[in-house]
């Protein structure tokens, strides 16, 4: 049986590409080529049933709309009541804190201004008083060195932070690392008696995290979670919008501790509320490649639910979430945990190469890696629980303005 259609029909049929509308009443992102306005909404599409996970990854080259569309993302959420937040790695969101009515965090600017993660345990984490319980610090403090050390504590690490904490909780109310900096220093005079056999081990070891915990306190990159003690709730009121300013930070690479560390603290806060937020990694890789913080990021993505967050991870190249080396390594575990624990992928303009390894890692079609390669500015392939859509992502004029990663570059 043969169908004859005229040609005008040619323009709405993208080769091996084509998906019924997703069925989304807000948030408008654009036009969908094979049909008409393009919306999508993680948190409706979850209570729908639509999806089982709200987190979201981006892909895309500079230079194709990526960070425009992430930022339309945000911010039309925030503005029919949702409330956003982004990590920003590079001062591109400034511009948006007044019209969103939302307020900036600062990292690595000075000493003393960090945060204390041994004052943001809420939650479960609390105790039956409200206050901080020894584990649900003991939590925070061992994350903290796994960013710090840049692998996971060991065994030993992990019961000399123990012993450390239960020392100072025996004669404080409140903690702060400085507190514990100070533990691990003196802990040699009581070796023999807490560690027994593996006192001298135990000795050096704690040596060891004081002096790379000092660098944070006194050192090069104070500013970070050199906080005080007596702050329950450290983060800033974000009204709608909180912008979190990496790029202003002194030293760069002391946001492989911040970045963790906050998420830590702003996920438990927000379990205690019932706004859901939209949490923006730019640069994501960077956070979620960190060695030692591996666990922390998977827990983290996978119960997004449980916080009321949708996370969105921007990733620039795609061989990023590529496995790196043998089975079972760190790129591999990143990559095989980020995708399995999303459901929608927006994939901007990839080089061949780009595109053939993203297509390998999300299991795409010939057809849709081939069209990857061939994305104009501001065009994207969307995935949705398996469903593919093609988008014009539609600006307004004065988004162009807020939004547009270029302006820097004009006269």
């Amino acid at each position: 049986m043969e169908y004859w259609v005229s040609s005008r029909n040619v323009g709405a049929i993208y080769p091996g590409i084509f998906s019924e509308s997703l069925e989304c009443k807000s948030v408008l992102i654009g036009r969908e080529k094979s049909s008409g306005p393009f919306l999508y909404n993680p948190f409706e599409l979850y209570l729908r049933g639509a999806l089982t996970s709200p987190n979201l990854v981006v892909f895309g080259q500079i230079g194709y709309g990526k960070s425009a569309f992430v930022k339309a993302l945000v911010s039309r959420h925030v503005e029919i009541g949702y409330r956003g937040c982004v990590l920003d790695p590079k001062g591109e969101y400034r511009a948006l804190v007044g019209g969103l009515g939302g307020s900036t965090f600062s990292f690595g600017r000075g000493p003393g201004t960090g945060l204390n993660p041994l004052s943001g345990v809420v939650g479960a984490q609390a105790g039956p008083d409200g206050k901080p319980s020894h584990y649900g610090m003991l939590d925070n403090l061992v994350l903290t060195f796994n960013a710090i050390l840049q692998r996971e504590v060991s065994p030993l690490e992990s019961f000399v932070l123990d012993e450390c904490l239960g020392e100072i909780e025996s004669t404080q109310q409140e903690l702060d690392l400085f507190d514990v900096y100070r533990a691990l220093m003196e802990l040699g005079d009581s070796t023999p008696l807490k560690f027994a056999a593996f006192a001298s081990d135990a000795s050096h070891r704690a040596g060891q995290l004081a002096l790379e915990l000092r660098r944070y306190l006194f050192g090069d990159l104070q500013g970070v979670i050199d906080g005080p003690k007596g702050s329950s709730d450290q983060l800033p009121s974000a009204g709608r919008f909180l912008h979190v300013d990496l790029f202003s930070a002194l030293r760069p690479e002391s946001m492989r501790v911040g970045i963790p560390v906050f998420l830590a603290l702003l996920s438990r806060q927000l379990a205690r509320t019932s706004n859901r937020y939209l949490i923006a990694l730019d640069e994501a890789w960077l956070a979620l490649a960190s060695p030692g913080c591996i666990g922390f990021f998977r827990s983290y993505w996978k119960l997004a639910r449980g916080y009321g967050i949708s996370n969105i991870a921007v990733v620039h190249r795609s061989e990023d979430l590529a496995a790196a080396g043998e089975t079972g390594s760190i790129g591999e575990r990143a990559a095989v945990g980020l995708i399995s624990d999303s459901q929608t992928f927006v994939i901007f303009h990839l080089d061949p190469n780009s595109a053939g390894t993203l297509g390998g890692l999300l299991d795409l079609s010939a057809s849709e890696v081939a069209l990857i390669e061939t994305l104009p500015r501001g065009r994207c392939l969307w995935k949705v629980s398996g469903r593919t859509f093609v988008v014009d992502v539609l600006l307004t004029g004065s988004e162009e303005l807020i939004f547009n990663t270029d302006q820097a570059m004009k006269p």
